[in-house]
C-alpha cells in the first residue's frame, strides 16, 4: 500500500527556509535603513540621491563621471543631471582630467567638505540607532557574513 504523500505548498517551502527568510530580512533592513539615512539628510536639504551621489564623490576623491555612474549603478545620463543638481548647490565642481582630455572628474568642493561633518554625524546618529543593543563582536560577525553574501552573487 503506498503512503500517502504530503505536498508543501510554495509559501510553506519559501517560509520554512531560513536563507530566503533572511534575504527578505535584509532587503526590508536596507530599507528602513535608507528611509532612516533619507529622514536625516533632509534636514541638510539632500535628496537620497544627492547625498548618495556626494557620499561617493568623497569617498572616491574626485572619479571620473564613468567610475561615479559605475560605483552608483546609474546610466551616465542620469549621473550628469545628479552632477549638474550638485554643481548648482556647490557640493561639486567637474575638472578636466590632466592625463586625458575626454574625462571629466567630479570633485568636492570646500562646501561638500565642511557639509561631510554634518553628514557624518546624521549618519552616526541612524548608526546608532539601527546597531543599539549589539556588540562589537556581533557587528563584526553580521558585517563578514554579509560581506560573504555579497561576494557570493557577485561571482
Amino acid at each position: 500500500m503506498e503512503t500517502p504523500t504530503t505536498e508543501i505548498s510554495l509559501a510553506e517551502r519559501m517560509d520554512a527556509d531560513d536563507r530566503v527568510n533572511l534575504s527578505f530580512l535584509l532587503a526590508e533592513v536596507s530599507r528602513l535603513l535608507r528611509a532612516a539615512f533619507d529622514q536625516e539628510m533632509e534636514k541638510l536639504g539632500l535628496t537620497r540621491s544627492q547625498w548618495h551621489t556626494l557620499i561617493y564623490v568623497l569617498r572616491l576623491e574626485g572619479p571620473s563621471q564613468t567610475a561615479l555612474a559605475d560605483a552608483l549603478e546609474v546610466a551616465r545620463p542620469s549621473l550628469g543631471a545628479l552632477v549638474d543638481q550638485l554643481q548648482k548647490s556647490g557640493y561639486v565642481t567637474r575638472e578636466a582630467d590632466s592625463s586625458d582630455r575626454r574625462v571629466w572628474r567630479v570633485m568636492p568642493t570646500e562646501l561638500a567638505f565642511e557639509r561631510s561633518e554634518k553628514i557624518a554625524r546624521r549618519a552616526e546618529k541612524v548608526a546608532n540607532n539601527a546597531f543599539d543593543g549589539l556588540s562589537q563582536e556581533q557587528i563584526e560577525t553580521a558585517f563578514s557574513v554579509i560581506q560573504i553574501i555579497q561576494k557570493n552573487l557577485t561571482r
